[in-house]
């Protein structure tokens, strides 16, 4: 068995993960990574198995935006509304036109407006409105595109909305200002495929102990190095771990869920085949986004006060530099809080004081560049401190 915490251990596995290329659930890349990580599973001696479900996939065959002067392709919301191989044509507008009704709607450059907080309630007044289509412009910091995840891909919004990065859409908002003219193609159905969850039962010796549950989303729109490594990384040394455990008291759930950036398709198919597991758990441990981030602390919001000393307690004694607690919900934690279960969460989101670049849902979030190999392994220490809590309780 390998010393699966390591940061030897953590930084290959991060860099192999991003190797398979593009995370998208049911891409080949996502497909490859299930079966990578059932294969250094076994390898520990843990076993484990592809669980597999149905999502809605989005099949683009052209997803573009022209204009007078110029055209940029890009890639569809997953879950908006989609033309025909012609597009829609209509006159451009800069978001925030007091007429936008048969309009092609343009958003500034990552406006805060768009964000994937507040894109949905956008949309919906530019439906109301009547607009034919939005573009939103959106990039890193080295000018790729960053997109924003389909929440709603189960019931699909009718407005037709194409995100570009920023560069590609140079004279894009200029011709809008102008009042040009332009076309908007989402030439795209929806089939329904299958996608692979890993998942791993490590039964307890008391079997009417509440078990512990661990997640960690798998799937991204890109190469997702410190977005999804550092939780998949810690979730595979966490399986060894326990499973090299003399004795625990508490059996133990484990998935590593594609589906993350479709509204979490993979974890709600393995909760439907767990009925109630969501609040029959002693509690959760979710390995969220960007643990380990070079620009981020890791973030540990507790659903209540007894986990959360459990938590502070934990990364304490691990030597992880930069965390801090936090009270913002986020990623799968949030299904398990509506079902009311108890959990920690993991992530790195933005605090106020922190800037720089992470390249979130970028195709520049590389290990090389984006990851703090350090700062994952001893998250991943502070982590098997409270699953050997939480199993021997």
């Amino acid at each position: 068995m390998t010393n699966g915490l390591s940061p030897e251990t953590v930084g290959r596995r991060i860099r192999e993960y991003e190797g398979f290329g593009i995370h998208r659930t049911g891409w080949p890349g996502d497909m490859g990574s299930a079966n990578w990580g059932l294969a250094e599973l076994q390898g520990d001696g843990v076993d484990g198995w592809i669980e597999e479900f149905e999502f809605p996939m989005f099949r683009a065959e052209s997803t573009r935006v022209t204009w007078d002067g110029g055209g940029a392709d890009g890639v569809a919301l997953h879950d908006c509304g989609v033309t025909d191989a012609n597009g829609v044509a209509g006159g451009l507008v800069t978001a925030g036109g007091a007429d936008v009704r048969g309009k092609i709607v343009i958003a500034g450059e990552n406006d805060p407006a768009f964000d994937q907080g507040p894109v949905y309630e956008r949309i919906a007044e530019l439906e109301t409105a009547g607009a034919a289509g939005l573009v939103l412009q959106r990039s890193d910091s080295l000018g790729a595109i960053n997109v924003l995840n389909a929440y709603r891909i189960a019931e699909p919004i009718g407005l037709p909305v194409l995100q570009i990065a920023g560069p590609d859409g140079s004279g894009l908002s200029e011709a809008a200002k102008a009042g040009g003219q332009g076309i908007l193609i989402i030439d795209a159905t929806r089939k329904t495929a299958r996608a692979r969850n890993v998942a791993v039962t490590m039964p307890g010796d008391d079997p009417d102990a509440a078990p512990v549950a661990i997640m960690t989303p798998r799937s991204g729109w890109f190469i997702c190095a410190s977005e999804r490594g550092g939780g998949v990384a810690i979730w595979l040394g966490l399986a060894a771990a326990i499973a090299a455990m003399p004795t625990r008291r508490r059996t133990v759930h484990m998935v590593a869920s594609s589906g993350h950036e479709i509204n979490h398709y993979g974890l709600q198919a393995f909760l439907s085949a767990r009925d109630g597991l969501e609040t029959t758990a002693i509690a959760w441990l979710h390995l969220g986004a960007l643990i380990g981030s070079r620009a981020r602390s890791v973030k540990i919001e507790p659903s209540d006060a007894e986990l959360g000393a459990m938590a502070r307690s934990a990364f304490e004694s691990s030597g992880a530099e930069r965390w801090m607690m936090w009270d913002r919900r986020g990623g799968e934690a949030e299904n398990i809080a509506k079902a009311g279960g108890r959990y920690v969460s993991l992530r790195g989101e933005a605090a106020d004081n922190e800037g720089g670049e992470t390249f979130f849902h970028s195709p520049n979030d590389s290990i090389d560049r984006a990851s703090d190999i350090e700062l994952v392994a001893a998250s991943g220490r502070a982590c098997l401190t409270m699953v050997e809590a939480l199993v021997s309780s």
